[in-house]
């Protein structure tokens, strides 16, 4: 198991407490009849036979998963943009960052290869007559986006986008809207009648109640946009949730010329390899983030209605990886496979061809290089590649003394330099640089979220499910086990590993693209742990994922299998292996 010998040690204290306890109780459990026994050994083999059902299902579903990128548009179809931002509205709160909003998304459109029209600070005339030339230029299998930046509200279900003459109406006044404004549903139907392949909206238009008024409650003003249920093959993302209002700035003099959605939404956008629903993904998380830093509750809600996937930059993904392996700790041998476990994920990141491999083992474990080399990867990598961060080793937690962690722990992974007596818990701060905090590694993932880079988080250790302190929508968290499980080491074809790290490799070399499509997906991936650690381990050992296995999709390619796979793995696998310790735990 993959627990050092500290932890033995104060298991030992409970141990011996146990078998202090008096003998009568000993005698006085009663014995299982032959019957019960038998019945209870049949319960356990229909649970693992309909576990074991469940997670083939699974895998032929994924079987028949499109490949990535099938249902992407061929590269004759054209892409066509309208891009509108109002600030100046004559009778309503003016907006400050509206048209820059347009200007930053109008040109990030045009490189992704969009023909863009855009309009600024458009009265009801103006957007009228861009709409209508927009709904002229499109021709069938188009791919379509419109962004609109400015005020927006709903009335009895319907969202209207307000030009900048709009008169303030009063309650009394909404039937006037129909005339004033623009129904967002209905441009999408028209923008889709015309034979357009995808409509793509996104509307930041729920700043505030631009119609709210001195002396009357905002139940009874007209609201900010609601809830759209979208026209077929459209995709509509909103820059904050029903009931939410969206951040034109964080607080007063903000020097960011994009508002809180914007400079959010932008950098994720041109991230290749994200299908439009990954991209609403990630932005929701980052945008809830953000808001949060300000105590304000904004997190963009979308809607789909689209068949597929589609990717504004398909899959181009560069690797990197870290890897760290620790038996030794304190200077003594404590477990047998973690340098194994690191070796072996190193040599499937390099079978994919990856830019660079950073092996760590025993004692260059320390913190400071770690950082560096970390530091290195995130500031070399771009948008859309992919940095595995592999840990195998012990780890465990100290009760959190600042009331910020919401399990009330403080997990950590422990380094090389880690004593393995059983007082060692109540020594260690968590600040002490002979581990990796929560905190540091929470900070370490929030580096390569702000460049968009995406992460494969893998400890193959205990206690790891707390091991982040929030969400991050570019990490793909892989932990061996639950937090009340132990983490199995086996002996795989004459080595000793921990199992996950072993099914990670083993997936990363092939076996768990299932689809066949050249690409191991997130969805994939997850599956392809979680069959072989029940197949070891059944209900002993349950792997533990972020996102959610539901939430996970099989269009995020994680890593991208070369055509010659094959000779790869057999040239690697003939290299000589690092020296292994005889010692055992």
């Amino acid at each position: 198991m993959r627990l050092s010998r500290f932890v033995f040690a104060l298991l030992g204290v409970v141990l011996v407490g146990l078998a202090a306890a008096p003998q009568t109780a000993q005698a006085a459990a009663k014995l299982k009849s032959g019957d019960d026994i038998k019945a209870q050994e049949a319960a356990k083999k229909a649970a693992e036979a309909a576990e074991t059902a469940r997670l083939m299902a699974v895998v032929k579903e994924l079987q028949s998963v499109p490949a990535i990128g099938a249902d992407q548009a061929s590269g004759s179809a054209r892409r066509m943009a309208l891009v509108v931002g109002n600030n100046a509205y004559s009778e309503l709160d003016p907006l400050e960052k509206a048209v820059s909003d347009a200007r930053t998304i109008a040109d990030v459109l045009g490189g992704l290869g969009f023909d863009v029209t855009m309009v600024s600070d458009a009265d009801i005339d103006a957007m009228d007559d861009a709409l209508f030339g927009f709904y002229e230029t499109l021709q069938p299998g188009d791919i379509t986006f419109f962004f609109f930046a400015g005020h927006g509200v709903a009335d009895n279900g319907v969202n209207y986008l307000l030009p900048v003459d709009v008169p303030k109406l009063g309650e009394l006044e909404r039937n006037r809207l129909p005339r004033k404004a623009f129904d967002a549903a209905e441009i999408a139907a028209n923008i889709m009648n015309r034979g357009a392949r995808l409509a793509l909206m996104v509307l930041d238009a729920c700043r505030n109640d631009p119609f709210v008024r001195e002396g009357v409650r905002s139940g009874k003003a007209i609201g900010g946009l609601t809830r759209m249920v979208p026209t077929d093959g459209a995709f509509v993302i909103y820059s904050a949730g029903t009931g939410q209002t969206a951040l034109d700035k964080l607080q007063a003099g903000d020097p960011n010329p994009n508002s809180v959605f914007t400079r959010k939404f932008m950098p994720i956008l041109q991230t290749p390899g994200l299908p439009i629903v990954e991209v609403a993904k990630r932005t929701q998380v980052e945008v809830r983030t953000l808001a949060a830093s300000v105590a304000h509750d904004q997190a963009p809600a979308y809607y789909d209605q689209i068949v597929g996937q589609y990717y504004f930059k398909p899959p181009q993904p560069r690797l990197f990886g870290m890897v760290i392996g620790i038996d030794e700790y304190g200077g003594e041998q404590q477990l047998r496979g973690a340098v194994n476990d690191g070796e072996r994920v190193a040599r499937a990141l390099e079978v994919l061809g990856a830019n660079e491999v950073v092996r760590i083992f025993n004692r260059d474990a320390r913190s400071a290089f770690i950082a560096y080399a970390w530091r290195s990867l995130v500031r070399e990598a771009e948008p859309g590649d992919t940095i595995v961060f592999h840990y195998a080793g012990s780890s465990y937690w100290l009760e959190n003394q600042n009331g910020k962690e919401a399990d009330g722990r403080d997990e950590f992974l422990m380094l090389a330099d880690v004593p393995y007596d059983a007082d060692f818990v109540k020594r260690i701060g968590i600040s002490d640089p002979i581990i990796i905090s929560d905190d540091t590694l929470t900070e370490w993932m929030e580096m390569a979220a702000e460049k968009n880079v995406n992460v494969v988080l893998v400890i193959d250790g205990c206690y790891g499910g707390g091991l982040l302190d929030r969400e991050f929508a570019n990490i793909s968290f892989i932990g061996a086990s639950a937090e009340d499980q132990s983490a199995a080491e086996r002996k795989i074809g004459g080595r000793w590993h921990g199992i996950v790290s072993h099914a990670f490799a083993d997936g990363l070399e092939g076996s768990a693209d299932f689809n066949h499509d050249g690409f191991v997906s997130q969805r994939e991936l997850y599956a392809k742990i979680s069959l072989d650690v029940f197949g070891w381990r059944q209900f002993e050992q349950t792997p533990q994922f972020l996102p959610d296995v539901r939430e996970t999709t099989g269009e995020l390619a994680l890593f991208e299998l070369p055509a010659d796979l094959t000779a790869r793995i057999e040239e690697i696998a003939a290299r000589d292996w690092p020296a292994e310790s005889q010692q055992t735990r």
